[in-house]
């Protein structure tokens, strides 16, 4: 029901299978909750007794690029590593590309874990593409309770991301966040409509109001997965604009408070790396949306509003700014219905 007109962005995992991986030793660090150490010491001790010439080859990668002294995987030396290749890569055809005729010229720039290739021409958009590392489900050792979910739909590996640290310890350096990306998707894939309504709308609501720029997609996923694990499966039957109120109360309560828990590790608060004025200001935007969504009272109006009204009214930019201390009506196609209260 929410289309993308002209998509420019987008996001490409890719997977970085090390050889016997099932056998890196993982552990939790105590100091960044989500967050695991790599010891490679068994992969290396494997791959040495491997005769096979790629494994050799690639036991002396390990060690002389990508290991610490202690036989860590390193995240800047992986970083690194990686951003060689991609730049001999595009060294290779010259920063551009040949389809069809068009010839596009491309750039590169590394943005936290991911390595960014920006597309110039006819068409223009971005890919970020971010490694993952695999590793088995039973290396696991994060806290259990959720990864029924995990179990329930049959998976057998999850990721770490070297993802570079701002905050620096003596441990951020071989310190890489888990993921459960695959697990995450099979929570959505078979939820009703409704609820992959509701994601797709905020989405939209976020990007279309100038004071949710630091609202990450991610975010918004781990509030419907919280919600998820907290509500019937009967909940997720009922339409989107009961849904989506709802979603914002959780949004809001999260920012007010200014704490969202990663799903998987529930220490991790996910809004510690932004300040508290990014954080109110958010709250600020969403906080009268429930209210409105729900036919709440703004002056002489009182409406209940239908799926197209609120499909309409996220989908769009206002052309003018509203204070946030003085509602105003959205004007969109001449719709007076849900109040902008983002400046």
């Amino acid at each position: 029901m929410l289309k993308v007109a002209k998509p420019n962005e987008f996001d490409l995992v890719f997977k970085l299978q090390i050889p016997y991986y099932e056998s890196i030793i993982v552990s939790r660090d105590s100091n960044i909750p989500g967050n695991v150490f790599l010891d490679m010491t068994r992969v290396l001790k494997l791959l040495e007794e491997n005769p096979r010439e790629d494994y050799q080859r690639f036991r002396k990668l390990l060690q002389v690029q990508l290991v610490n002294a202690q036989n860590f995987l390193d995240v800047d030396k992986l970083c690194s590593w990686l951003q060689s290749l991609f730049s001999r890569s595009l060294n290779r055809i010259a920063n551009c590309l040949e389809v069809d005729g068009i010839l596009s010229q491309l750039k590169y720039r590394i943005c936290g874990p991911a390595h960014t290739i920006f597309v110039n021409g006819d068409l223009e958009y971005s890919v970020d593409f971010v490694p993952a590392i695999r590793l088995g489900a039973t290396q696991n050792v994060l806290l259990p309770g959720p990864l029924r979910y995990f179990n329930r739909a049959n998976l057998t590996y999850w990721e770490a991301i070297p993802k570079p640290l701002k905050i620096q310890t003596q441990t951020s350096s071989i310190s890489f966040r888990s993921s459960f990306y695959a697990a995450e998707r099979e929570m959505l894939r078979d939820k009703p409509e409704s609820c992959r309504d509701a994601i797709k709308l905020m989405k939209n609501f976020r990007d279309v109001r100038t004071n949710l720029g630091h609202l990450k997609s991610y975010y918004i996923k781990t509030l419907f997965l919280w919600k998820i694990r907290n509500e019937p499966e009967a909940y997720w039957h009922m339409p989107v604009t009961v849904i989506l109120p709802d979603m914002f109360d959780e949004l809001a309560h999260c920012l007010r408070h200014g704490v969202l828990p990663f799903y998987w590790d529930p220490e991790l608060n996910m809004l510690e790396v932004l300040t508290t004025d990014q954080v109110l200001e958010m709250y600020l935007c969403v906080q009268k949306i429930p209210t409105a969504l729900r036919g709440g009272r703004y002056g002489d109006r009182q409406k209940c509003y239908s799926r197209i009204d609120i499909l309409r009214v996220f989908s769009h930019k206002n052309r003018k700014k509203s204070r946030v201390n003085k509602p105003k009506w959205n004007g969109i196609e001449r719709m007076k219905s849900i109040p902008n209260v983002c400046t």
